[in-house]
């Protein structure tokens, strides 16, 4: 199976398909090892909006696909060029801007879907974004990690609030605390933290580099993460690991949080016990244990190789 990722540069979005990517080739490698599999990126930022409609990759030397893969809006209109101009099977890792019928297959998390929503051959939902984490039993759990983001259109910036939480969450904490900030936290709070909680070693987004997030989620014993952060708490439940929602302010208006469908995903997330909220945790000082850890790109894998035994043929 050979697999070609249209990228448009944002970590997000190359999550997702990296994810999905190095799911179908470990099946395609079990299933196929006789045959050739790899994954190429097809960086397209530079590219015109008439460059994209009519993209047909003269410059790459590559071989010739099975499977082209897309996420964010930017990437739908060159994938789709290369995939009809190449003959190949095009799938987008979200909800697209372009009607449904236009891709072979859409994964779309379920949150990005409308209430009631009818699932057909073209949609498989998926509970959060996908993402690449894996479970990893074998290395020692040798650390809490937090993971901060930052203000949002649902929630307000409350360093004290947030600060508090920390703190306790430290406090009680049986092994050490790492925490890492992301682009959208504000630039004082990485010092802030380091000075009213010593103990903590703050590791500034700024200098973590690829593949760190993921390097500290397979150490840790469990996971921390502010409440706006959603597709990080997808990440940690991708782990295995105990997650916790650390509590931000609401805002008022339409983009409250009740608003969300992003919200709302994570509000199933701690009804069915998935996760727990600050306040939860504090009255117990424990996080929900023995949850199975989410493997979204497996399942994905699985229904795309089910569907589309041509892939492997």
């Amino acid at each position: 199976m050979i697999i070609y990722i249209i990228s448009d540069g944002k970590k997000g979005h190359l999550s997702q398909t990296r994810g999905l990517a190095g799911a179908l080739l470990a099946r395609a490698a079990q299933r196929a090892p006789e045959q050739a599999h790899s994954v190429h990126e097809v960086d397209i930022t530079g590219l015109s909006f008439f460059g994209r409609l009519f993209y047909k990759g003269k410059e790459l030397d590559l071989p010739r696909p099975n499977l082209i893969l897309c996420a964010g809006h930017g990437t739908h209109l060159a994938a789709l060029s290369l995939a009809r101009h190449l003959r190949c099977l095009c799938m987008v890792c979200m909800k697209p801007s372009l009607p449904l019928a236009c891709f072979d297959l859409c994964i779309i998390p379920r949150h990005d879907l409308p209430d009631g929503a009818a699932v057909n051959a073209r949609v498989f939902p998926t509970n959060g974004a996908i993402n690449g984490i894996t479970p990893q039993p074998d290395t020692p759990k040798t650390e809490t990690l937090i993971l901060i983001g930052g203000p949002s259109k649902s929630y307000k910036w409350d360093a004290e609030l947030i600060n508090n939480q920390i703190a306790a969450i430290a406090r009680h904490s049986s092994t050490p605390v790492v925490l890492t900030t992301s682009r959208r936290t504000p630039e004082d709070f990485a010092g802030d933290v380091a000075t009213a909680c010593p103990g903590i070693r703050v590791i500034p987004v700024a200098s973590t580099g690829p593949g760190w997030v993921a390097e500290h989620l397979a150490q840790a014993k469990d996971v921390w993460v502010t409440q706006d952060s959603v597709s990080m708490v997808y990440e940690a439940l991708s782990s295995g690991a105990p997650v916790g929602i650390i509590e931000m302010a609401a805002k008022e208006g339409p983009h409250k949080p009740d608003a969300s469908r992003i919200a709302r995903g994570l509000n199933m997330l701690i009804a069915d016990g998935s996760v727990c909220r600050y306040t939860e945790w504090a009255k117990s000082r424990t996080l929900p244990h023995g949850t199975a850890p989410l493997n979204e790109a497996g399942r994905a894998a699985d229904h795309i190789l089910a569907h589309f035994p041509r892939l492997l043929s």
